[in-house]
């Protein structure tokens, strides 16, 4: 019972600073730089994850900004997913979503004006068109970050990763660059409406570049990524 009540506070907070500052971040979007705008994203999830008694913890170093384009690949463990990397991501990157993303209320609005690319999973002529749009993208600078598991997880288990992110960046030379959570799934997972205050690790991991265009290639880069967040905290 406490935990429930302490939960139902948590959310209330949570949802209490996203509406509210939903509305600035669509407002901001249509004036703002890009720089500019992204800095206010990422207080703002901060902001949200304080709310919520999330408390992120960076291990590693992101590559600097003037690094050129990567697509980041992560776990996709919670609905706080997309929080924790707007929170922490030091320069503006553009998200791919499923396209039934940019229907929902609020959140919808808020990708839709920040640019991000949908992609089919029932289509496969609009997923390819969503691979020539995100290459493209990456053709200009601009850093993507991709789930590609597609689903979130419903046993703390990692699922297999999808072949998409790795086609693309097989296909533009772009790297890969891996990120692992560790303690994700006890603040919040599929099959429970509580929350767990308390820490959620990320770890920066060393960019993977795709060794030719090639399937194959794309199929190599997806198999390293993976074991590199299934290692990233191993004990030791």
């Amino acid at each position: 019972m406490r935990r429930a009540l302490q939960s139902l506070i948590l959310w209330g907070r949570g949802w209490s600073v996203f509406l509210l500052g939903a509305p600035v971040i669509i407002l901001l979007s249509r004036f703002s730089g890009r720089k500019r705008l992204f800095r206010w994203i990422r207080t703002w999830c901060r902001l949200v994850l304080r709310a919520v008694g999330i408390r992120v913890e960076v291990l590693g170093a992101f590559p600097p900004v003037d690094s050129g384009p990567v697509i980041i690949v992560a776990p996709h463990v919670s609905i706080f997913d997309p929080i924790v990397l707007g929170s922490i991501v030091p320069w503006p990157v553009t998200g791919v979503e499923f396209d039934s993303h940019f229907t929902w209320p609020v959140y919808g609005a808020i990708i839709r004006q920040l640019g991000n690319i949908p992609i089919s999973h029932e289509s496969p002529h609009r997923s390819r068109q969503s691979l020539h749009e995100a290459a493209e993208r990456l053709r200009m600078g601009e850093r993507l970050v991709i789930l590609p598991e597609g689903h979130r997880t419903r046993t703390g288990r990692r699922r297999p990763f999808g072949l998409w992110a790795f086609r693309l960046a097989a296909r533009t030379g772009v790297p890969i660059l891996p990120l692992a959570f560790e303690g994700a799934w006890e603040r919040h997972h599929v099959g429970s409406w509580l929350l767990q205050p308390g820490v959620w690790r990320v770890r920066v991991l060393p960019l993977t570049y795709p060794l030719g265009v090639h399937r194959r290639a794309a199929e190599s880069l997806k198999r390293a990524a993976e074991a590199a967040i299934d290692g990233a905290f191993e004990k030791i």
